[in-house]
């Protein structure tokens, strides 16, 4: 794959927005009871023409967010690696044959669940908290990535055809 500059500004650009949303809200996109409006661009992926270029951007938007963490240094880890999980997921959902509201439905339930392990797990076994956390982050992450996230899909889908 040759990077083209174009995927450059793509990915920063997401990563910019990311990085401004989750950094706006402040104490609601951390914590155990998290609720990442910015999570919502997991979606992005899912678009034909922003595909891997959406990828990279939330990744180093996850990295970029959590600067503002209580739970640093391992937001900058688990973070970072919950976007990629679960944007890439998104990803490959999207390269599939389904029914556009399948793969929405797919790739939101399945992004939700893997931001909900990879971020419960650090919060339940290096922070303490309980495990009903994966649970609640899990409920969160549906809401965002599959409501919100499903709004933004279909208000730009029509811009990338």
């Amino acid at each position: 794959m040759r990077i083209s500059p174009v995927f450059i500004t793509r990915s920063l650009i997401i990563a910019s927005v990311y990085t401004a949303v989750t950094l706006m809200l402040g104490y609601i996109s951390y914590g155990e009871l998290q609720f990442r409006v910015s999570d919502a661009m997991i979606i992005l992926p899912l678009i034909v023409g922003l595909g891997l270029d959406a990828v990279v951007g939330l990744t180093i938007g996850g990295l970029l967010g959590n600067l503002a963490s209580p739970f640093i240094p391992w937001d900058w880890v688990f973070g970072p690696l919950a976007n990629l999980v679960a944007s890439t997921i998104v990803y490959l959902v999207g390269r599939t044959r389904l029914n556009t509201y399948v793969k929405l439905a797919v790739s939101s339930i399945l992004a939700s669940l893997a931001i909900a392990v990879i971020v419960g797990y650090e919060l339940t076994v290096i922070y303490g908290l309980p495990e009903l956390t994966i649970l609640y982050i899990f409920i969160s992450e549906l809401v965002i990535i599959g409501v919100i996230g499903g709004l933004v899909y279909r208000s730009l889908r029509v811009f990338f055809k």
